[in-house]
């Protein structure tokens, strides 16, 4: 049974803007309108309509004492109070937000459904904005992710990718322009998000991902990789990441939507807790053995495979929306185990799960990354 502690009576509560409250003769319906999710609870009407002056300039008890209310009511009452704070219905305004606010209005209320005071998420913020995040490949996928973290507040960003720009990137990668033909995709980026914010940090490195670069480069404090790079293929880039990750415990994403999957939205990979790139790899191998046994695989050198780019920004999208959630320390993550495929011709998904396997020579319970 979860007990809650209930909320302390000098503690300042406001009923939510994004919220939504319909009062009926039994039935008091709470919508919290970021989430699309309704809570429908047994109240007194009357009751229902007090939470209408919790505006956030006065406190529970002076709230209390205000009504008139005898002990046996303030309980009922508080507990109740607390009930709707921890579903996050009200906000526990312990202290202002922090100056971030001003700039990311619509961050702070998203956090807001899943945090209880305020205090809390200018912590979160906090940690979002000072997070550092490694970005593999600057193509369809790795442009759009990059910009969607930097718009969710993220300003701390390692860019790796030695190509330059060519006109054929343009009509599906954001952030380069005629003019960026022939310069260097790290560097054309990096003034395009330093317009976007001048305040963003990026390391830039023009190399390959290879089996010594980790060696090469001697990184610190990253708190998440995500995997948009395909060459020379997306299982070799995943397989070097992905061990790099376990054995430092950070945790890492195969972005997706490139090579022979244009549509792919990749996994999260939790070390320890999630099944890792060697569980997928192994699975998706005996699959493949399955269902490719009399195919002839195509030639790399001759493959022609192509590039829309509302796919490229909905994997983006999605491989961002899963990145801010990690960051963010929320637990609702959807590509956790999951290899998902959208479907242009039918707008469906299809999902393929692999769980953690005990026997994964990475992160079973023998592995060598495995961790108790």
């Amino acid at each position: 049974m979860l007990i809650v502690k209930l909320v302390e009576k000098n503690s300042i509560l406001k009923l939510r803007p994004s919220v939504a409250v319909v009062i009926h003769e039994e039935v008091t319906e709470f919508f919290l309108s970021n989430i699309r999710k309704s809570i429908h609870l047994k109240i007194n009407p009357e009751l229902s309509r007090l939470l209408f002056e919790l505006t956030g300039n006065i406190s529970i008890q002076n709230f209390f004492e205000g009504k008139g209310l005898n002990n046996k009511q303030q309980d009922k009452l508080l507990q109740l109070l607390t009930y709707l704070n921890s579903v996050h219905i009200l906000l526990n305004e312990d202290c202002p937000y922090d100056e971030d606010y001003k700039n990311y209005p619509r961050i702070f209320s998203l956090l807001e459904d899943f945090y209880s005071s305020k205090s809390e998420i200018n912590t979160v913020f906090r940690k979002i904005k000072n997070s550092r995040v490694m970005i593999v490949g600057l193509g369809a996928v790795g442009t759009w992710v990059t910009q969607s973290l930097l718009m969710d507040g993220v300003q701390n960003f390692i860019l790796i990718d030695p190509d330059k720009v060519e006109i054929s990137n343009l009509h599906r990668q954001i952030g380069f322009t005629e003019k960026s033909i022939g310069t260097f995709k790290v560097d054309a980026f990096s003034e395009y998000l330093r317009i976007k914010d001048n305040d963003v940090n990026i390391t830039k490195i023009k190399d390959w991902l290879d089996e010594t670069f980790f060696e090469k480069y001697q990184f610190s404090n990253i708190d998440l990789i995500i995997n948009c790079a395909d060459f020379p293929t997306v299982d070799k880039t995943s397989l070097l990441i992905g061990e790099y990750c376990m054995q430092k415990g950070i945790p890492h994403i195969i972005g997706g939507g490139y090579n022979l999957h244009q549509s792919l939205i990749g996994q999260v990979v939790i070390p320890n807790k999630t099944a890792c790139v060697e569980c997928f790899r192994e699975k998706l191998e005996e699959i493949n053995r399955i269902d490719t046994a009399n195919i002839r695989k195509m030639e790399h050198k001759n493959r022609k495979i192509g590039s829309f780019p509302p796919l490229s920004a909905l994997s983006a999208s999605i491989t961002a929306n899963e990145s801010f959630k990690i960051l963010a320390n929320l637990e609702n993550i959807v590509m956790n185990n999951n290899r998902t495929e959208f479907h242009i011709r039918t707008l469906n998904f299809s999902n393929i799960e692999i769980k953690r396997s005990t026997t994964c020579k990475w992160c079973g319970n023998e592995g060598k990354y495995y961790q108790l």
